[in-house]
């Protein structure tokens, strides 16, 4: 049996477009992707969220954010290995 390893994907933050309370959702199907996020935002906040609906009607307790400057929270499934990495080095 061949395993092919998940190839990680790398998005810019700036590509991301958050919903009318300024929520971000990356949901994952079952997959575990590896996903890099960039940005050079600082983030202000981190933390697996208590209950919480979002403004397109997603449950995101348990799940993990960020909260970057300016106040953008970015929820991601548990199955999600995500990283923040600066968009300029």
């Amino acid at each position: 049996m061949l395993t092919v390893p998940s190839i990680p994907i790398t998005l810019s933050f700036a590509d991301l477009l958050p919903d009318a309370n300024g929520e971000i959702v990356i949901v994952s199907h079952g997959d575990s992707p590896q996903l890099s996020i960039l940005t050079d935002r600082p983030v202000c906040d981190s933390g697996v969220a208590d209950r919480h609906i979002t403004a397109e009607g997603i449950d995101v307790a348990g799940w993990a954010y960020y909260t970057f400057e300016g106040g953008t929270r970015l929820y991601y499934s548990p199955d999600i290995d995500l990283t923040i990495a600066p968009a300029s080095l």
